[in-house]
């Protein structure tokens, strides 16, 4: 059983942080404030662990539910509405509006969730699934738009290619 308390999972965080950041074509700074506020406003939960895991045991962390029901928060600030009064100033700070982006996206991930409790992993599993396609689609494109021609096909040896070279596998 679901609670309100209960965060969309963080690869599906990280795989829409790719994605958005895929779209925006981030620079290697702007990849940096985007998992920050985008995936890593979650580091707050290490911090209630350790209180769920001593009411509850160790085999609870596997639970669909995190509620300890000791009534006592297990999120930050950043993870409601109000935490905009960190993240503004931030975010003019920096020049730009990336961390209200990308943080303003994790909430909102959070929010879907909690509107769809009853079917939240179908819910989460059609959202992921549907992200990981988008991410394919833009990485295709981007690829394609640097060749005069391509398809498919060639994109994933390019992608085995490159895959292989990342480890090493390949035979210099």
């Amino acid at each position: 059983m679901y609670t309100e308390d209960d965060p969309m999972l963080t690869p599906t965080h990280l795989a829409f942080v790719v994605f958005l950041g895929l779209i925006l074509a981030l620079d290697k700074h702007e990849w940096f404030v985007a998992v920050m506020f985008g995936v890593f406003v979650d580091i707050d939960h290490v911090f209630g662990l350790q209180r769920y895991v001593e009411a509850n045991g160790y085999s609870a962390i596997m639970a669909a539910s995190w509620d300890d029901g000791t009534g006592e928060p297990w999120k930050s600030l950043m993870h409601y509405p109000v935490g905009v009064v960190i993240v503004a100033p931030l975010a003019i700070g920096w020049r730009f509006m990336l961390p209200l982006l990308f943080w303003g996206s994790h909430l909102g991930l959070d929010y879907l969730q909690t509107a769809t409790l009853a079917h939240a992993a179908v819910v989460e599993s059609i959202f992921l699934s549907a992200v990981i396609v988008g991410i394919f689609a833009v990485s295709f494109l981007s690829w394609r738009s640097t060749r005069s021609a391509g398809d498919v096909r060639q994109y994933l040896q390019y992608l085995g290619r490159s895959l292989r070279s990342m480890l090493y596998l390949d035979p210099a």
